[in-house]
């Protein structure tokens, strides 16, 4: 579990056939190309962004689609005044808070990673992560961990935890849960986006060959 005139316009043909290809390379959403979750469906009662606002029916967004928390870039989540709070997750008190979110396109067993969760969390965070056809039959991951001196485990530090779904024997997962373990100080953890990983570089020269095929079958 685990990117002359009729040269010219030629090779601008090509690149956008490139980027045609890694745009509908089994994603679902436009948004970057890759397939975000769509829906929240349901959430504890302790679920809120990192400056203590709970979560309700008008800030589920704060999970969807891609992730927005880190607006300079750098993957450090407290640039105040710059980076947005939109993420949600549970801070050092309130135990057994979960999230469930939702895939209108099933995320599939491709090559390489199948499930990105970005997040920033305390050293001693913990939470299981599970994944779903339907919602109700549900097979657990690794869970996420937080280490101290380590990006996953650094307050405000964005870091990605991905899964490779081969093995699992499932058709597609529609659902990702995360339930969490630990409570305590230093165990607070907050997601800002569930969706898709990129293409590895195999992929993507295999794209880029795909759109090359396409440029000389249109010549």
């Amino acid at each position: 579990m685990k990117n002359r005139t009729s040269n010219n316009r030629g090779i601008s043909l090509l690149w956008t056939l490139a980027v045609c290809a890694l745009s509908s390379a089994g994603q679902a959403g436009p948004a970057n190309s890759r397939n975000w979750a769509d829906s929240v469906v349901s959430y504890t009662s302790q679920i809120q962004n990192y400056e203590g606002t709970l979560m309700g029916p008008s800030t589920e967004y704060w999970l969807l689609g891609p992730s927005d928390t880190d607006q300079n870039g750098n993957l450090y989540a407290f640039d105040w005044g710059i980076d947005q709070m939109t993420n949600a997750g549970w801070k050092a008190a309130a135990p057994a808070q979960e999230i469930v979110v939702q895939f209108d396109t099933a995320l599939t067993d491709g090559a390489g990673d199948d499930l990105v969760i970005r997040l920033f969390c305390g050293p001693k965070a913990e939470a299981s992560v599970y994944v779903s056809e339907d919602g109700s039959n549900w097979i657990q991951l690794d869970s996420i961990v937080g280490a101290a001196q380590q990006d996953l485990g650094t307050p405000g530090q964005l870091a990605d935890v991905s899964y490779d779904f081969e093995g699992l024997g499932i058709r597609g997962v529609h659902y990702v849960k995360v339930y969490r373990e630990t409570t305590g100080n230093g165990t607070g953890m907050f997601f800002d986006s569930f969706g898709t990983a990129v293409p590895e570089p195999a992929t993507l020269l295999l794209l880029g060959a795909g759109a090359a095929a396409c440029l000389r079958k249109r010549k």
